[in-house]
Formats: C-alpha cells, sequence, structure tokens
C-alpha cells in the first residue's frame, strides 16, 4: 500500500508540474504581449516605427554595419566640414596675400 500511495503522489506531483509550467508559460507569454503592446503605443506616440516593422529592422541592420553610433558619425561629419572650411579660408588668406605682394611690386 505504502508503495502505490507513493506512486500516486509522485504522478500527482508531476501533472501538478506540468499544469505549473502551462501556467508559467501563460504568464510570460501575458507579460511578452504587454511589453509589445506597450513598445508599440510608446513607437506611435514617438512617431518612430516599431522595432519589428521592415523599417525599423533595416535601420538597424544600417546601424550595425556603420562604425560609432549616428551622433558620432554626426559629429565627425560636422568636424569635417569645420576642417575644410578652415582649410579653405586659410588658402584665400593666402591667395590674398600673395596677390597683394604682387600688386605691391
Amino acid at each position: 500500500r505504502l508503495l502505490e500511495s507513493n506512486q500516486a503522489t509522485k504522478s500527482m506531483s508531476c501533472s501538478d508540474h506540468h499544469w505549473i509550467d502551462q501556467s508559467n508559460l501563460i504568464h510570460l507569454l501575458w507579460l511578452f504581449g504587454h511589453q509589445r503592446a506597450s513598445t508599440f503605443k510608446a513607437a506611435q506616440d514617438e512617431g518612430i516605427p516599431v522595432p519589428w516593422s521592415d523599417k525599423e529592422k533595416e535601420r538597424q541592420r544600417e546601424m550595425r554595419k556603420q562604425k560609432g553610433t549616428w551622433r558620432q558619425l554626426r559629429h565627425k561629419e560636422d568636424e569635417r566640414r569645420l576642417k575644410e572650411k578652415i582649410r579653405l579660408k586659410v588658402e584665400k588668406k593666402s591667395q590674398l596675400e600673395k596677390e597683394t605682394k604682387e600688386d605691391t611690386f
């Protein structure tokens, strides 16, 4: 009898564990659903595409290809333009000095 009751307890606990596992899975899926809904609403409020849209997936792929963040790239481009502007200013100044020297002689 003890053996039979012990086996019954084991089979009952296995089915209980199965029910608990299914229950946990349902709760987990419910949480993921709420997270996805919250992400969708936030994206709509901010006017950006949702992360699972094709447009956003393409943008994420492009970001992985680039070196640095968009902000770093923008700063790098700003630095390049500033250096170019300074270089042109120096060239213009040297050209004016050269013309002034030629006019004085």
